[in-house]
Formats: structure tokens, sequence, C-alpha cells
């Protein structure tokens, strides 16, 4: 059997464990994407290797939506409660530092205990919640797309389990993409 991604000639294609949920989202994207290009586009593949692949696009499929369903709510969370809990701490950090230098007024160091406090609680409460969810689906995504590599590599073979996975860069932490300007990873394979 030949080695999947992790174990040998593609673990350079395996993301990193410790990228971003959305960059494990588009990662696995891509992987769907080309397993779905394969059945489609790859006269080499007979019905039933087609029908394998495409019962694991559609596993895929299912892991792909239920990470999305975990990195859309942390986002939310990210982009748009906790900037405004920030932005909070840094009016109060500016109202402190303008206080004057003989000592800062109590009422500025009071909004900045508070402010700081209150962004504290809302990590405990909300961010940790949604962190620990999204980490379950990236792990439960990783898992089935081990899963999914062994399985098609001892039906097909390594190579093509290897072309599924798209080069990626910043330490296995991005897919590479020199296509899209606007992509943050954008920049050659390393």
């Amino acid at each position: 059997m030949s080695a999947g991604p992790g174990s040998g000639g593609a673990a350079g294609r395996r993301l990193s464990r410790g990228a971003s949920g959305l960059r494990h989202l588009r990662w696995a994207r891509e992987v769907l994407a080309t397993l779905e290009a394969h059945v489609e586009h790859n006269p080499a593949l007979d019905d039933a290797d087609r029908e394998a692949l495409r019962g694991e696009a559609r596993a895929l499929a299912a892991a792909v939506q239920a990470l999305s369903g975990a990195v859309k709510p942390y986002r939310d969370f990210l982009e748009r409660t906790r900037v405004r809990y920030r932005g909070r701490v840094r009016v109060a950090e500016h109202l402190v530092r303008g206080s004057g230098a003989g000592g800062a007024d109590e009422a500025a160091h009071a909004r900045l205990e508070e402010a700081l406090a209150e962004l504290a609680a809302i990590e405990e409460t909300q961010r940790r919640p949604l962190r620990a969810e999204l980490s379950a689906e990236i792990d439960r995504l990783r898992d089935a797309m081990a899963r999914m590599d062994a399985r098609l590599a001892e039906r097909l073979s390594g190579e093509l389990v290897e072309s599924l996975y798209p080069p990626l860069t910043d330490g296995a932490s991005r897919v590479a993409d020199d296509g899209d300007p606007d992509d943050d990873a954008t920049a050659s394979p390393r």
C-alpha cells in the first residue's frame, strides 16, 4: 500500500494542525474539488473506481460542511463581538494615558479594569466553547481525510492520493495560491 499525506511523499502537502479553521476549510475544499475532478475527468478510472471516489467525495463534503458550521460562528465571534470589546479596551487605555503624567484619573483606570474584565469574560464564556467546537471539527476532518487517504491508497494508488492535496506555503500553514493576489497565502510552495 502506498503512503498518503502525513506519511511519506505527500507529507509536505498535509496542512499543519496549528493552521486556523478557515485555512483547514480552504484546504479541505481544495481536496474535495480534486476528488470531484478525478471523478469527472480522469479517463483511467473504471466505473467502480469512480463510484468509490464519489462516495469519498460525499463523505468529505459532509466533513467540510461540518467544519464550515464551526468556522462561521467562531469567525463571527472574532470579527464582530471580540473586536468591539478590544476597541473598548483601546479607548480605556487611551483615556488612562491621557489623564496626565502626575497620576492617572481613577475613573479612567476603573474603565480600563472593567473593559479588561469584560474582554476576559467573553473570552471564557464565548470564545473558549466556540474554539473547542472548531478544534473538534478540525480533528474530525483530519481523521476523516486520513481514513479516506488509506482507503484510496489501497484501492487506487498513493499517487492518486497525493494528487488530491494542493501545494502549501508558510510552513504548511496555508494553501499556496499564486493566482489570487488577494489571498494571504500568495507565495510559492515551500
